[in-house]
């Protein structure tokens, strides 16, 4: 492979053209026809396939068939539908119906049937896989180093980056470019219309999924019966920016409130036991200083450096629920033991769809470059937001969007400056490790009439941490269309580290 003529950063400019965009003809029912899904579950599901357009800035485009997931509603009388994506970018629709349905079913009321579908890039959509065939685990490997673990890890991430982007688009050049959110926001618009509810939408997006409500709001305002962003990202930074460093702007402070946790529940927290803040965590940047310069041995046949290590305690931060495991797991390895800890470390992994996070969220970026000298700004950046967590995504998203051959046909160009139909709920963890209170606040600043309401509570979304007061205003906000007071704070129902008498 040789070396490219070096390049400053480039921005491509492709406004959305509602214009040009193509449709399905409707016959003013629904297009829709439910029926079994092929699907492992006991849930009372129904699935359909739904034929959208390949390429909406091709009026003779080929067609693309969605698959569909419906839970449906558990009272009655119906509502209509909610359609709900559950992240990534690049979480499927099926699977993750089945994953969320009987938690986020009852938080609405339970009177609306919830629609998913399995975005392009996902499940059998335009499956975004770059290395299909590879039967040795090679490209998995590539972009997971920690930029921590050693100085001249930045480097090796670059290069690996310029080999998955060219390893992507050698194998996916024919469809990579229209897998991004602004064609998803169409392919749910074309579930709207075929739904033959009214023709507006009703939606509950997380984590990945407030950029997919961000973007569908933003290109269809007038078409916004009920919107709720939860686990909010900054939109602005998803499309314009080689990263996006305000993700882990709270990181750093959910990872104190692990700590503080433990020691205030030393019961169930053996970690903390007899020990105040400052002396765990002086224990903890010892432990994280160990796995980063002189990191141990597991049974004489394996090395548990700092890549792996990091990256358990960043995605147990993920769910309180998870917090006495990691603790558990610390504590052990203070003491000499990692059995616990390389059980989690093997069995740390959520499901993945293929390369399709990096489809999605590379197409989509606006900038591209061929010298990591211009990334210098933005990691730099990650830096002063985070002092243990500051290398989130540089090897798997940065990395390869900053490189990648594909621009998606069509990106959202706007600012987010917009008065949606209906205003919009957006709920914001005051400690999420991923999507901090700042980015809820941040895009809820552009939506003309959205309220934000803080969910007071740890880890990812604000079903991570329940609480009876946030379920209680998403509920109302979907059956009787009301908004909490500006400034309104949940509770959640149970601290940190709590265990039931």
């Amino acid at each position: 492979m040789g070396f490219l003529k070096s390049l400053s950063p480039f921005l491509l400019s492709l406004a959305v053209q509602g214009s040009v965009a193509v449709t399905i003809p409707r016959d003013g029912k629904s297009g829709i026809q439910w029926g079994p899904c092929k699907l492992n579950t006991t849930l009372p599901v129904q699935c359909a396939k739904l034929p959208v357009p390949l390429d909406y800035t091709d009026n003779s485009s080929k067609i693309l068939n969605l698959d569909l997931i419906k839970y449906p509603a558990q009272k009655q009388p119906k509502r209509g539908s909610i359609v709900l994506n559950f992240g990534g970018p690049g979480q499927d629709g099926l699977n993750s119906m089945l994953s969320y349905a009987e938690t986020m079913g009852p938080v609405t009321g339970g009177y609306h049937d919830l629609v998913s579908w399995d975005p392009r890039g996902t499940g059998n959509t335009l499956r975004f896989a770059c290395w299909p065939n590879d039967t040795t685990g090679y490209y998995d490997t590539l972009g997971n180093t920690s930029p921590g673990q050693a100085d001249t890890a930045v480097g090796k991430l670059w290069a690996e980056g310029q080999i998955i982007a060219e390893q992507c688009y050698n194998q996916l050049k024919d469809v990579g470019d229209k897998v991004g959110m602004a064609f998803a926001a169409r392919d749910m618009m074309s579930i709207v219309d075929a739904l033959d509810e009214g023709g507006k939408l009703n939606y509950w997006g997380i984590s990945g999924g407030t950029a997919m409500g961000a973007t569908v709001a933003a290109m269809f305002p007038d078409r916004i019966e009920r919107i709720v962003l939860d686990g909010v990202m900054n939109s602005h930074q998803y499309y314009n920016t080689f990263g996006e460093p305000e993700m882990v702007a709270a990181t750093d402070a959910v990872w104190k409130e692990f700590i503080r946790g433990c020691v205030a529940m030393p019961a169930s927290c053996p970690l903390g036991r007899n020990k105040t803040f400052e002396v765990l965590s002086a224990e903890m940047q010892h432990l994280f200083d160990t796995f980063r310069n002189n990191p141990p041995v597991y049974q004489n046949q394996a090395v548990i450096d700092f890549t792996p290590f990091i990256g358990l305690v960043f995605n147990k931060l993920y769910s309180p629920s998870k917090w006495p495991q990691l603790a558990n797991a610390l504590n052990d390895a203070l003491h000499g033991s990692l059995d616990s800890m390389v059980g989690l470390i093997t069995g740390n992994h959520i499901p993945q769809q293929a390369q399709a996070i990096l489809g999605i969220r590379c197409g989509d970026k606006k900038l591209r470059t061929h010298e990591l000298s211009d990334l210098a700004g933005d990691l730099a950046a990650y830096e002063k937001t985070s002092k243990w967590f500051w290398f989130w995504g540089w090897g798997y998203y940065v990395m390869p969007c900053a490189q990648w051959k594909f621009q998606a046909k069509e990106r959202y160009e706007g600012d987010f400056n917009v008065k949606t139909s209906f205003p919009m709920l957006v709920v914001g963890n005051t400690w999420d490790p991923v999507t901090p209170l700042v980015s809820a606040k941040n895009m809820s600043a552009g939506f003309e009439g959205s309220v934000l309401l803080t969910h007071n509570g740890h880890g990812h979304l604000s079903m991570s941490q329940p609480s009876n007061c946030t379920n209680g205003y998403i509920r109302d906000y979907f059956l009787k269309g009301t908004l909490p007071a500006p400034g309104t704070v949940c509770q959640p129902n149970h601290p940190v580290f709590f265990t039931a008498a």
